[in-house]
């Protein structure tokens, strides 16, 4: 899976550009404030539909233009199809081929990207945000039909939040059993998806550390008994929202669901956010994007795209070079940003190619 051209028009700081990226390597360097994170996004939206700066349509519309377009060639089992996102500030549409996607599930899988950000870096020791952000992201890349599962929970919430924001009594049993059924099905898929993640995570940490530390990594439900779960997922729910009425009365919104659920990271059996060093900390993250890379080639047998933003700026020497040798076996694009070639290693990089980035121009 390649991205062989990209077009952008209106996108943020990108007024019109053009793109060919090599087929390996593709480096965007330049100061801070250019653009480099801005391409990367563009390509992650026109493989998600979504920012991962989680910004409205009417951030990533050029100041002055009524709208934005997103471009792409892809080439995918030597078959090229173009995509397009074009951003309007009420709303997007997808395109495949000039033609108007009416299912998104036609639109997604075209294009495969794994997102490596400094934000990810610190998802071991920051807020349960991050790494329940992280894990959908990374369901939504190999189980297409999560992204639907996890809307329809997501509105179910917003509705009975509404009803709890009010005090309004009646009705709201009607809704808990809708998020009951919803969130049921968001825990079991990205249940799934840890347990085949975790099943690659020992291998590539051990790679990275060259030692015998084991790491773990496993589901934690929020308000919810685990065994009970595993039981009746339904009635443990059901008990759980029963046992915490009283405290969503006094908050106002819903205690209990994925929404408010986290991972455990363990390294020899301990917590990792508590007991493991910095450098232990993000051998770990390295280990679980390898083992995230991995399990998409297997389930789509391609490769996905990988995107760098800034990592030089956080991963050492030894991990960086950890990094490459891992992604030099690999037939995978990659795209990296950075403020200057010096930070990263480009006589190690084969099929390289290097894009100067100012003020949102591409200068040859």
């Amino acid at each position: 899976m390649k991205l062989i051209k990209l077009k952008l028009a209106s996108f943020r700081n990108l007024q019109n550009l053009e793109l060919a990226p090599g087929k390996k390597f593709n480096v965007f360097y330049g100061n801070n404030g250019q653009g480099k994170t801005n391409l990367l996004e563009s390509i992650y939206l026109l493989a998600t539909m979504k920012s991962f700066k989680q910004a409205k349509n009417v951030e990533l519309i050029a100041f002055g233009s009524e709208f934005a377009l997103v471009k792409g060639s892809v080439e995918r089992d030597r078959v090229t199809r173009e995509i397009a996102v074009l951003l309007e500030k009420q709303g997007k549409k997808a395109k495949i081929d000039s033609k108007l996607a009416t299912r998104l599930d036609d639109f997604f899988g075209n294009l495969n990207v794994v997102l490596f950000t400094p934000e990810e870096i610190s998802m071991v020791r920051g807020g349960p945000d991050l790494r329940r952000r992280y894990l959908d992201r990374a369901v939504f890349t190999c189980d297409l039909s999560y992204l639907s599962a996890f809307h329809d929970y997501s509105k179910i919430l917003k509705n009975r939040n509404a009803l709890l924001k009010i005090g309004e009594g009646s009705g709201i049993e009607v809704w808990t059993e809708q998020l009951i059924q919803a969130a049921q099905l968001v825990i079991e898929r990205r249940k799934a998806y840890l347990s085949e993640i975790g099943k690659l995570l020992q291998g590539f940490y051990s790679e990275i550390s060259g030692n015998e530390e084991t790491v773990q990594i496993e589901y934690r439900l929020h308000g919810v008994n685990e065994e009970a779960f595993l039981r009746d997922p339904a009635a443990a729910l059901a008990d759980a929202l029963k046992a915490h009425a009283a405290e969503e009365k006094r908050r106002m919104t819903t205690a209990i669901g994925p929404h408010r659920d986290d991972l455990y990271f363990g390294l020899n059996g301990r917590s990792a956010r508590h007991f493991a060093s910095q450098g232990q900390q993000r051998s770990f993250v390295l280990a679980l994007k390898m083992a995230e890379i991995e399990y998409i080639t297997r389930c789509f047998e391609a490769p996905p795209v990988l995107l760098l933003d800034d990592m030089t700026s956080e991963l050492d020497r030894e991990r960086n070079r950890n990094l490459m040798d891992f992604l030099k076996k690999r037939e995978m694009q990659v795209f990296i940003t950075t403020t200057s070639l010096a930070n990263v290693a480009i006589e190690e990089m084969e099929e390289n190619r290097t894009f100067r980035i100012k003020e949102g121009c591409i200068l040859h």
